[in-house]
């Protein structure tokens, strides 16, 4: 099929200012052509539908970086993850990602769900059996034995352990590798103020995934957690929320580790709307969560590493309690509200820099000719408004046209 979108303007995903009167040419399921309206010629609309929305602003599709599709973001997660069946939480999964779809996610990266639901689901999405993004599955996370997501994960202690589980997951065809690097909220009993692995272990799997053309991705909320990740090169730290091992404390941040991640091209996805989410869902915080103490500490810390050069990715940690699959749109909100950055430069986190944390710059990320067609258009100007973006209009995907004139048409 080919199609031509055009708008008011086109957001391109490389941080450069919007094109007035923007057009976009598809043709299958690559992108042909950018340009503004005035310069699309006969050829480019001989046998194209043409796709027009007055006031929009056209945009690369959205990168999720962080989800569990196999959970159900509800109040009840945890008894949920722990009681359920395989065949209910593929169920769930086919759910997710059809919600996730429908908010103008086109690219999602699962970093934790048990292989038996994942992989299967991933090759549904892929042989269009159900509606989806283009998944990407880490499949079980590695943890420690009890250690943190330990009720659907691939429990491995040590180094030996940890590079079988590894190549136990690259074998079943995994896109990338999550661990565990200290504990975690979800799951009763851990520790985040301390680390699951050392860095000696994180650097022998970060060395035997590298070897098999995989990526590291690693959980870690203690600031020793952190730490010994970037010792080891992990490629990508999830929450990296610089917990003080002092329990009297809460934050023991280093600015000196900050600019290693930033010399070592270590992407951070500091999933920092679900503290948004849970306050504006009325979730009731324990008094000793960490997360929630000082928040406008929590932003401040990210702000620094920003600005020390920091590149951070769009993740949701959907799946967790009201982190929904659909919620997407609220983290640029939160970049922009909250760490103060610019919408453009909160749209290039969620579209080009995780293309490129991802490996695929060259394929998704920013609305290039030859790249996928992984297209929205959403009503008015995110560029002023970043709040915009959760009024999608339009949605193409690999091609395939998702949504029209506000219109779902899965």
């Amino acid at each position: 099929m080919k199609y031509i979108i055009q708008s008011d303007r086109l957001i391109d995903g490389s941080g450069s200012i919007p094109l007035p009167k923007g057009a976009i040419v598809i043709e299958g399921d690559k992108i042909s052509k950018i340009c503004t309206s005035d310069e699309l010629t006969e050829t480019d609309k001989n046998q194209a539908e043409i796709l027009s929305v007055p006031g929009g602003s056209i945009l690369p599709g959205f990168i999720e970086m962080h989800s569990h599709i196999h959970c159900s973001s509800e109040a009840d997660a945890y008894e949920h993850i722990t009681t359920e069946s395989n065949e209910t939480f593929l169920l769930r999964g086919t759910q997710a990602v059809r919600a996730a779809l429908s908010s103008g996610v086109t690219t999602m990266r699962d970093l934790g769900s048990r292989n038996e639901v994942v992989f299967p689901l991933r090759e549904g999405i892929n042989h269009g059996i159900v509606p989806g993004p283009r998944l990407l599955v880490a499949g079980t996370p590695i943890t420690t034995t009890g250690g943190h997501c330990n009720m659907f994960g691939t429990e491995a202690n040590t180094s030996e352990e940890v590079v079988k589980a590894i190549r136990q997951q690259f074998k079943l065809g995994a896109d990338c590798i999550k661990i565990m690097s200290t504990g975690g909220g979800f799951t009763p009993g851990t520790n985040v103020r301390a680390p699951q692995y050392s860095s000696e272990i994180l650097k022998n799997a970060v060395n035997d995934a590298e070897r098999l053309g995989l990526k590291v991705a690693a959980h870690c909320h203690a600031a020793e957690g952190v730490k010994n990740c970037v010792d080891a090169g992990i490629h990508n730290l999830i929450h990296c929320s610089w917990l003080s091992s002092n329990p009297s404390e809460l934050y023991d941040y280093d600015g000196g580790v900050a600019d290693l991640i930033a010399e070592k091209d270590i992407y951070v996805d500091p999933t920092l709307a679900l503290s948004h989410l849970n306050k504006l869902r009325g979730k009731t915080i324990k008094p000793d969560a960490p997360a929630m103490r000082d928040p406008e500490k929590r932003f401040e810390i990210l702000r620094d590493m920003w600005d020390r050069g920091v590149k951070f990715v769009t993740g949701m940690d959907s799946g967790m309690t009201n982190a929904r699959f659909d919620d997407f749109a609220f983290i640029p909100e939160i970049m922009v509200n909250n760490m103060y950055i610019s919408p453009l430069e909160a749209i290039t986190c969620a579209t080009k820099t995780s293309a490129e944390c991802l490996g695929m710059e060259e394929e998704i990320g920013t609305l290039e000719a030859g790249k996928s067609a992984d297209v929205i258009v959403v009503n008015g100007d995110p560029s002023e408004d970043i709040t915009k973006l959760h009024d999608v209009n339009t949605i193409i995907s690999q091609g395939t046209l998702v949504k029209r004139e506000n219109t779902l048409l899965i």
